[in-house]
């Protein structure tokens, strides 16, 4: 009896460790957006990029902005808090209200949308607020540059990083799953196949994942979780990337390709495999220390004199006319 009791445990402290861990395959991205009153840690240098889009529902008005990004900088415990698409949840919920006590179908109310401009910005020293504007102008005028640079920089860094995972699949555990996706009617009658992949780093530390979901060979989701115990909020989801349902041109042209190369490989990794081909001569030692005649057959060949490799080289020669 105490034996199967501490086996009870052991099996309940290792799923409860399961539960902790980063999955690698998991597809519930929960959102909590950028947060700076709610971060775990301003004392290290970070950055995080948070984007997330979705299509409004008519029937199902959004509770919170359907259409964001946000660039965190974490600097000298300076944080800026840099966004793009956003509205104003304040003005929002005021408009909820009124359509609601008109009793009228509730349209969109985050009209916002990723411009690839940055309308918002929140600078604090430590948690101490030093700077807040939401003049789209201003904004972008003083913050445009920042905001594009580093979010570029950051995520070709990320993507690099990926495709590295790629190449050595072996060491970071890279998993690809391809699915086929159920026809509609009015698809084309070309099947369509969703592509997940996923891989870790060699310290295990750095979970990267990424999918083409609607099978139209481009990536639209990418994110990176670092097991560092950052976040920005509870159940705040990935905290180094969180990208999904991406339909932004300039992000497009740096993750949009990941998804098909975890699938199809990648020219690097050609190549590396090009070079461990073993010769032909090398194959040819292989398969004569593997497979011979036997020796009553070869005693008997040998007597007669006959060679029958020479026999097969001759009857391989095409015939005269």
């Amino acid at each position: 009896m105490p034996h199967k009791i501490v086996k009870g445990i052991i099996c309940i402290f290792t799923i409860s460790i399961l539960f902790q861990v980063p999955s690698l395959y998991s597809k519930d991205l929960s959102f909590t957006f950028l947060d700076i009153k709610k971060i775990s840690s301003y004392d290290t240098d970070r950055i995080a990029f948070q984007q997330f889009e979705k299509t409004p529902d008519a029937l199902n008005p959004d509770r919170t902005d359907n259409s964001l990004a946000l660039l965190m900088i974490i600097r000298d415990k300076k944080i800026f808090l840099i966004q793009d698409g956003y509205d104003n949840p304040e003005q929002v919920y005021f408009n909820r209200i009124t359509f609601d006590q008109g009793n009228k179908l509730i349209p969109n109310l985050w009209l916002n949308l990723i411009d690839g401009k940055p309308d918002y910005v929140m600078v604090t020293d430590r948690r101490i607020e030093v700077q807040r504007n939401t003049d789209k102008d201003w904004v972008s005028k003083n913050y445009n540059e920042l905001y594009s640079s580093v979010r570029d920089q950051f995520l070709k860094k990320h993507v690099t990083i990926f495709l590295s995972l790629i190449v050595n699949r072996k060491e970071s555990e890279m998993v690809v799953s391809r699915k086929l996706l159920p026809r509609r009617t009015f698809d084309s009658p070309d099947p369509k196949f969703a592509i997940s992949a996923s891989a870790r780093t060699s310290d295990g530390g750095t979970v990267y994942y990424a999918e083409d979901g609607d099978g139209d060979g481009v990536t639209e989701t990418f994110t990176v979780q670092c097991s560092d115990g950052f976040q920005w909020g509870y159940k705040s989801g990935p905290n180094i990337i969180c990208i999904e349902k991406n339909t932004q041109k300039d992000i497009q042209q740096i993750i949009g390709r990941i998804t098909n190369l975890a699938y199809y490989g990648t020219q690097e990794e050609a190549e590396i495999i090009k070079k461990s081909l073993p010769t032909p001569d090398k194959i040819g030692v292989m398969i004569n220390s593997l497979y011979s005649i036997d020796a009553e057959t070869d005693k008997m060949l040998k007597k007669n004199g006959i060679d029958i490799e020479k026999n097969v080289e001759d009857s391989s020669k095409p015939e005269g006319k």
